[in-house]
């Protein structure tokens, strides 16, 4: 691959104005010219980049964090905890992995309701401020990051379990803190966290309703949001969350703590042969997998795989 192509892969321009806001423009350029384009280097340079963001983010936000803290009131109502997944175009037109995914969570969490979030529903169940609401329907918040304020409006709200249409459940059997716990999500543990600028995934994550960390990065979130119109940092969910993480470490503690790496072992050997012993080992190890719906046609007319394992169903 020559320097355009890994330039244009790695996000191309749009990266380089995020880098320029953040003020991680130089640091980018310095770590690319030390250690050049092999996978292992650029994966470096994204740490260091990001790790500048978020340095400039907490000292941006450390007042507002205070305030945000003094408004918080610790309680919460008892609520029937529900899960909650969103495909804004509707089930019906979602990709046939994700189909099978929303399948697999109905099949296997029966003890609540599944409620499935769409572009025609989800203001039924939430209602953001209204310069959120007009950034969102104007398209300047759109995508993941629209997404990312509506999981933590509805888990401050209702809490229960947001989990992303793209995770596949392969088991009833699963651990109750996942479900049930004030709050938990899947995080990066060490040895494999050293180097990183931030640690959890928030593709699948309980709350308590009004619970500590939620209502803060719902706030965060809003106030960013309300006085920007572009996006510092792709994973600024994950660099505000890493922020409230170092702040408040003995609450974090709280947290069980699971490897995020788990759960991707299936999409990483997805269109391997199919194994039983392997399966059976991946699938004790967790209930619950992330995969995505971004992949070669090619790759699915294969047979005996671990996709049509998951596909046979449907």
């Amino acid at each position: 691959m020559n320097l355009k192509e890994t330039f244009e892969k790695q996000g191309g321009m749009k990266l380089l104005k995020q880098y320029y806001c953040g003020g991680a423009l130089f640091t980018a350029i310095g770590e690319f010219l030390l250690l050049g384009k092999s996978k292992t280097s650029l994966e470096i340079l994204r740490n260091a980049a990001s790790l500048k963001i978020k340095q400039k983010l907490e000292k941006k936000y450390l007042d507002k964090i205070e305030k945000i803290e003094k408004k918080y009131k610790e309680g919460s109502i008892a609520t029937d905890r529900k899960v909650w997944i969103c495909w804004f175009q509707g089930m019906e037109n979602a990709p046939e992995v994700v189909k099978r995914c929303y399948a697999s969570i109905k099949d296997n969490i029966t003890d609540r309701e599944v409620i499935l979030l769409t572009e025609n529903n989800y203001r039924e169940y939430i209602c953001f401020p209204q310069e959120i609401q007009a950034k969102i329907d104007s398209g300047i918040i759109k995508g993941a990051h629209m997404s990312d304020l509506l999981r933590l409006e509805l888990l401050q709200q209702y809490g229960g379990t947001w989990i992303d249409a793209t995770v596949f459940c392969s088991s009833k059997n699963i651990p109750d803190y996942m479900l049930n716990s004030d709050l938990f999500l899947f995080q990066c543990l060490k040895p494999g966290r050293d180097g990183q600028s931030s640690i959890i995934s928030n593709w699948f994550m309980t709350a308590r309703p009004n619970q500590k960390f939620i209502f803060m990065m719902r706030e965060l979130l809003y106030d960013y949001w309300k006085n920007n119109d572009e996006v510092i940092d792709y994973f600024i969910f994950h660099d505000f969350f890493q922020i409230l993480i170092d702040r408040y470490p003995e609450e974090w503690n709280r947290v069980v703590p699971f490897s995020n790496s788990v759960p991707h072992i299936l999409l990483l050997r997805l269109f391997d042969e199919y194994n039983d012993a392997i399966w059976n080992a991946v699938t004790a190890m967790t209930p619950f997998h992330k995969l995505t719906y971004k992949f070669k046609n090619s790759d699915t007319m294969k047979t005996n795989t671990n996709y049509q394992k998951i596909m046979e169903k449907l």
